[in-house]
């Protein structure tokens, strides 16, 4: 059922070849217990409605994306009910795949809640969103999520919160960013106040006020830093440093830019100010040459290093 699993995704993806139509229907037929597996899970996909009829062992007629998502979605419902299925559903693949908003490499997108609030993701960020009569949650899958909560006015206060890897960000009333850097998550508040509390419940909890970050793992929290309102400025496609490190300033800006693009050692201690646009890096690389002595070496337009003049 598992080697049926993932022909099934990869079929409904859109993205299969040819050759591997070729070879799914090769494995089909190749065994007697693999076509039942394929029965067997044509059953189960069927019972949901956004499942066409069409993808079958007959024809293969691929749904628009919307629906491809849907229908992977629900096999990886489906999956969850065995523990291979439950560990590769938790897997980061698959639930960016499934994730209800996301942004590619370079791209912002805003989002207005449910609730009247407003969501802005980040470059290459993935979420869900579970709103219920009880709770407000936002499922940090990657990247980063700036949050401006909405005023409910229901007799029953649902808690707001952002949940990432290691823990809870639970939003008094704010306007608060939220950032998985990998290792680490990273809550700054800019208005109002947050409650951090990791996924340790052993570990006490803390509240940031406004102007104030914290990174946390599952297990502990750091001290509390000082954060500046121009942090928050990529929320408007912009970023904007002061007296940064060169180096650090690449390692940033790659965020919004496909492909490798590198500093040499040689220059990062250079210091840069100024406002740059996110939306046009080329833009950034050129004034980086027009202000510093730096040369920007671009192999291909996804190979690109930055070195001495």
């Amino acid at each position: 059922m598992v080697k049926a699993s993932i022909w099934y995704a990869r079929l409904a993806s859109g993205e299969a070849s040819e050759s591997e139509i070729a070879d799914w229907r090769a494995w089909a037929a190749s065994d007697p217990q693999n076509l039942q597996a394929w029965q067997k899970l044509e059953r189960v996909t069927k019972q949901f409605d956004q499942v066409p009829q069409e993808i079958g062992l007959a024809t293969l007629q691929l749904p628009p994306s919307a629906d491809r998502r849907r229908i992977i979605k629900h096999l990886a419902l489906f999956l969850s009910a065995s523990s291979l299925g439950l560990y590769a559903y938790r897997e980061q693949p698959w639930r960016e795949v499934l994730a209800d908003h996301s942004t590619a490499v370079g791209e912002r997108r805003e989002i207005q809640m449910a609730d009247g609030g407003r969501l802005v993701l980040n470059t290459d960020s993935a979420v869900n969103i579970h709103f219920s009569s009880t709770a407000r949650t936002i499922e940090l899958i990657k990247g980063e999520v700036f949050i401006e909560t909405g005023h409910e006015n229901l007799a029953v206060h649902r808690p707001f919160m952002v949940q990432s890897r290691h823990g809870t960000a639970t939003a008094l009333g704010t306007k608060f960013s939220v950032r998985d850097v990998s290792r680490l998550t990273r809550v700054s508040v800019f208005e109002g106040a947050v409650e951090v509390q990791p996924n340790d419940q052993g570990k006490r909890s803390m509240v940031l006020q406004a102007g104030e970050s914290i990174e946390f793992s599952a297990t502990s929290l750091s001290a509390k830093t000082k954060v500046k309102t121009t942090e928050m400025a990529w929320v408007n496609g912009i970023m904007v440093v002061y007296a940064m490190r060169l180096d650090a300033f690449v390692s940033e800006i790659s965020r919004y830019k496909t492909g490798v693009l590198r500093c040499d050692p040689a220059v990062g201690g250079l210091l840069i100010s100024g406002s740059f646009p996110l939306q046009d890096m080329e833009a950034v690389l050129n004034t980086l040459e027009e202000t510093l002595p730096v040369r920007v070496d671009r192999f291909t337009r996804y190979w690109v290093n930055i070195k001495p003049a």
